[in-house]
């Protein structure tokens, strides 16, 4: 038997197994980000969960910076017109910028 097809075969394998851990990261939620602003009801889902907004003051008046504003899922009434900080990891596949909140400051 030749060694030629299984120097193949293992050529074939380990590239695979490169383009296949690069790609991993690309699927991998984001990174934790910190967000601080004032928290805005922003209405209801169709199935009646309410949604929360709150906008990055760090990202006010930075020329050539839009405001960065993310919707919340979940009961943050308690927090509606006050200054939080909030942590949390942004999610995607949504239509708007929505953060999955793991903790509040």
């Amino acid at each position: 038997m030749s060694q030629q097809p299984v120097k193949i075969m293992v050529a074939v394998m380990v590239t695979m197994l490169v383009v296949m851990g690069a790609a991993v990261p690309a699927f991998a939620k984001g990174a934790e980000i910190v967000v601080t602003g004032v928290v805005s009801a922003e209405g209801t889902k169709a199935d009646g969960t309410p949604i929360y907004g709150i906008t990055d003051e760090t990202t006010f008046g930075k020329e050539g910076h839009q405001k960065k504003g993310y919707l919340m899922e979940g009961d943050y009434s308690a927090y509606v017109g006050k200054r939080i900080t909030v942590h949390g990891v942004p999610e995607s596949g949504h239509a708007e910028r929505v953060l999955d909140v793991t903790r509040i400051e």
